[in-house]
């Protein structure tokens, strides 16, 4: 028994060292990609943009993200909003606006033909209107900061990039989501790491709701056409992008815009299952993930507890002392991790000591989403269904995160 005991307290600090590499990691992961503002060419001749805010019930927002793409007073900028069959006063919203800003078009979508996602669909019907050397992706729940259009600008020119994604700054004014989304992001960037995203070597791709491509490149891997039956259609963009040797540039970037997340914790639970499926996609990611969640935030806790209810009751355990060192350094890793992803997200420390609280639900998004995928059970999304089993066919057409054969690029 001894023995095994030793065994076990050896894979047990094996793990927990593990949490070194995690940090180091963490912190190279963090650091910022792509320099201040301030630094960027102001010389470099700016070229036209098109920028596409596809919308489907987004009265709430799309005030706002208009505003911050009009207050950017980028010279060769042309604005396209693509109305997705919305059903509350989101183009009332934009007819508003655009009494103020007639140089902002709209184009309005009524029908979803059978077998395509509402995304992908609508904006394929805007890309003839499309002339612009670049062409800007951007949510509605996004506000562009100062200066982004002239950075995102210099950025595709300076690197001679295809495709630009980044992640920005979220705008978390809820306690949930503030407990939530930073532990969802570490979630998907541990499976999905930028590094390997702009390595061409590597089938990894994660996209945003903030994608740049020069249009050349969009038009010659087809646009949205070759997604719009592709439930992670930005992912898919950048796969598609990387299978044609085309050049990709993934950056955590708070620099340049702020995102809105869900609000209340209902909301949060339901936008991140959606997306948790969308970006997971099997059931054995799940599985890893919720082990890993139970292994970071909560395990150091339940084997300090065990150890001291062993010890009170009177029963020996072999290397007792080591056991509670290895236990007492993993709850100080765990910690530091959690105050890393909580920091960038711009979370206070107050909050970061709770994480194993959001760990816990986490865990149960993460298995109610599981049980959801392994069902089939359809997604809904703002009044439109999507067939959950097509996500794990996905990955087949490449996102395993498995290095190619040859490197491509």
């Amino acid at each position: 028994m001894t023995y095994v005991i030793g065994i076990l307290l050896v894979a047990y600090a094996a793990g927990v060292l593990s949490l070194v590499w995690h940090i180091v990691r963490t912190a190279l992961l963090v650091k910022p990609a792509v320099e201040s503002l301030s630094a960027l060419d102001a010389s470099r001749p700016l070229p036209a943009i098109d920028i596409v805010v596809p919308v489907k019930d987004e009265e709430e927002n799309i005030t706002r993200c208009l505003k911050s793409i009009i207050a950017e007073n980028y010279p060769n900028a042309r604005v396209y909003v693509v109305n997705d069959r919305s059903t509350d006063g989101t183009p009332q919203a934009v007819a508003g606006f655009q009494k103020d800003h007639p140089e902002i078009e709209r184009l309005d979508i009524t029908h979803l033909p059978e077998g395509k996602y509402g995304k992908p669909h609508a904006v394929h019907q805007l890309a003839p209107r499309l002339k612009g050397d670049i062409i800007l992706f951007v949510d509605s729940d996004i506000i562009l900061k100062p200066g982004c259009l002239r950075a995102i600008a210099d950025i595709m020119e300076r690197d001679n990039l295809d495709w630009y994604a980044a992640y920005g700054d979220p705008d978390l004014t809820q306690f949930w989501e503030r407990l939530l989304a930073p532990i969802f992001g570490a979630m998907a960037y541990s499976w999905y790491d930028p590094r390997k995203i702009s390595d061409p070597a590597w089938p990894d791709a994660i996209g945003s709701g903030f994608m740049v491509a020069r249009r050349t490149s969009y038009e010659a891997i087809g646009g949205h056409a070759g997604v719009m039956e592709q439930y992670d259609e930005d992912s898919a963009l950048l796969r598609n992008a990387k299978r044609a040797g085309q050049k990709v540039l993934f950056t955590i970037s708070p620099d340049l815009y702020k995102v809105k997340l869900y609000g209340d914790l209902q909301r949060t639970i339901k936008g991140f299952s959606r997306t948790l499926i969308g970006g997971l996609k099997t059931f054995t990611r799940f599985i890893i993930t919720i082990n890993a969640l139970q292994f970071v935030s909560l395990m150091p806790i339940g084997m300090l507890i065990l150890l001291g209810i062993l010890r009170a009751a009177g029963v020996a355990v072999p290397f007792a002392d080591i056991w509670l060192g290895v236990a007492a350094s993993h709850l100080v890793l765990s910690n530091i991790l959690a105050w890393q992803i909580y920091r960038t997200a711009g979370i206070p420390l107050s909050t970061a000591i709770l994480h194993p609280i959001g760990s816990l639900v986490a865990i149960w998004v993460c298995s109610r989403a599981a049980r959801d995928l392994r069902r089939g059970k359809p997604i809904t999304w703002r009044g439109t269904s999507y067939d959950s089993q097509a996500m794990e066919s996905t990955l087949k057409r490449g996102g395993t995160g498995e290095p190619y054969a040859t490197p491509r690029g």
